[in-house]
C-alpha cells in the first residue's frame, strides 16, 4: 500500500530541497547551480499558470517544460555589459532533466511525493564537444598583445595580462579558481598558488621560472595601484570579478584578432593537452586538473589520441600508401 504523500506547493518544494543541499554540506555553487535551473521551472509554472501544488506536476507537465527549455531563444547578459541572443539547443534540457530527477527523488525520499515524474522519462545524454585547444599561434598572438603594450606605456595592463595568460596557461586554473586569488595565496620562492577549489576543496597549483618572472614583474606594478588583498586588480586598483575576467580575456582575443571559438576556459583545456603531451599519464593530468574522476581526464587522452592517429596516418601509416596503391 502507498503511503499517502504530505502535500505541498511546487515553491516549498524547491525551497526545501536547496536548504537540503546547504544541511548536506554541498559546496555554495552547487546550490546556486540547482537554484538557477530550478528557478526557470517555477517561472515557466507560473506563466502557465499551475497550481502551486507538487502533485500535480507530472510526466506530461515535465515534458511540457523540458520542450520548451530545448526550443525557446532568450536573450543573456555577457560579462561586460552587452547582450547576446541564445538560440534554440536541442541539447539545452539536459541539465534541467537531471535537477528536476535529483529534485522529485528528493522529494520521493521525503514523503512530499508517491513517485517521480521523470522516471518514465529517458534521456541519453548529450555527446561532449571535442576538447579543441587554442593553437601555438593564437597563443603568440596574445602575448604579442602584451608586449605591445609593455612597450607603448600601458605597462599595468601589459604586465598583468601576461602574468595572467602564463599562470592560466602552467596551472590549468578555473576561471573562478583565478579571481579568487589573493597576495597571500602566492608563494613566488616555491612556485605555486594556494586555491580554493570545486567542492571548497584546498589544493595548490605549481608554475615554474617564466610564469614566476611574469607574476613578479606584474607584482611591482601592482604595488602601486593596489587597493585590495586580491592578487588580480583593474587599473583602478579594484579587484577582478569573475565576469571582469571573463570580459577581460574577451577583449584581448578581440585586440590580438583571434576569432576562434571559446572563452577563458579554454586555456584550461590548452594547458591539460599540453601537459598530457608530455606526462603521457590520464591519472597525472587527473591530479594537475583536479578532477574528482578519471572520466573528464579521459575526454582529453581522446582527444590526444585521435590527433596522434592523424599524426601517424600523415607519417607512414596510411593504408593507401603502405598497399602501394593509387
Amino acid at each position: 500500500m502507498k503511503q499517502k504523500h504530505r502535500e505541498i506547493g511546487l515553491h516549498d518544494l524547491v525551497e526545501g530541497f536547496l536548504f537540503s543541499l546547504q544541511a548536506d554540506g554541498r559546496a555554495p555553487r552547487t546550490h546556486e547551480y540547482y537554484q538557477k535551473l530550478l528557478r526557470h521551472l517555477l517561472k515557466y509554472a507560473s506563466n502557465q499558470n499551475w497550481l502551486d501544488r507538487a502533485d500535480l506536476v507530472d510526466t506530461a507537465r515535465v515534458r511540457q517544460f523540458l520542450s520548451w527549455i530545448s526550443t525557446r531563444t532568450y536573450e543573456y547578459t555577457t560579462g561586460n555589459g552587452s547582450t547576446r541572443l541564445a538560440k534554440p539547443n536541442s541539447s539545452a534540457s539536459w541539465p534541467y532533466y537531471k535537477a528536476l530527477r535529483r529534485l522529485f527523488n528528493w522529494a520521493v525520499e521525503e514523503g512530499f511525493l508517491n513517485e517521480n515524474p521523470t522516471g518514465s522519462i529517458h534521456y541519453k545524454a548529450p555527446r561532449s564537444a571535442p576538447i579543441q585547444p587554442y593553437t601555438l599561434d593564437e597563443l603568440k598572438r596574445l602575448l604579442s598583445i602584451c608586449e605591445l603594450d609593455i612597450k607603448t606605456g600601458a605597462q599595468f595592463a601589459g604586465f598583468r595580462n601576461k602574468a595572467m595568460l602564463l599562470l592560466f596557461l602552467d596551472t590549468g586554473l578555473r576561471l573562478k579558481e583565478m579571481a579568487e586569488l589573493k597576495l597571500g595565496d602566492l608563494n613566488l620562492e616555491q612556485r605555486y598558488v594556494r586555491i580554493i577549489g570545486k567542492g571548497n576543496k584546498p589544493a595548490i597549483s605549481p608554475f615554474l621560472a617564466k610564469t614566476a618572472k611574469a607574476i613578479w614583474l606584474y607584482s611591482l606594478e601592482r604595488k602601486r595601484r593596489a587597493k585590495t588583498d586580491a592578487l588580480w586588480i583593474t587599473e583602478e586598483g579594484l579587484s577582478f570579478t569573475i565576469g571582469g575576467l571573463s570580459s577581460w580575456f574577451v577583449r584581448l582575443k578581440s585586440r590580438a584578432g583571434v576569432r576562434s571559438k571559446g572563452r577563458v576556459h579554454r586555456l584550461r583545456h590548452t594547458a591539460a593537452l599540453q601537459y598530457l603531451r608530455s606526462a603521457k599519464d590520464s591519472f597525472l593530468l587527473q591530479l594537475f586538473l583536479r578532477h574528482e574522476s578519471l572520466e573528464m581526464s579521459r575526454r582529453y587522452t581522446r582527444g590526444l589520441k585521435a590527433e596522434e592517429a592523424i599524426e601517424a596516418h600523415r607519417n607512414g601509416a596510411s593504408p593507401v600508401e603502405r598497399l602501394g596503391l593509387g
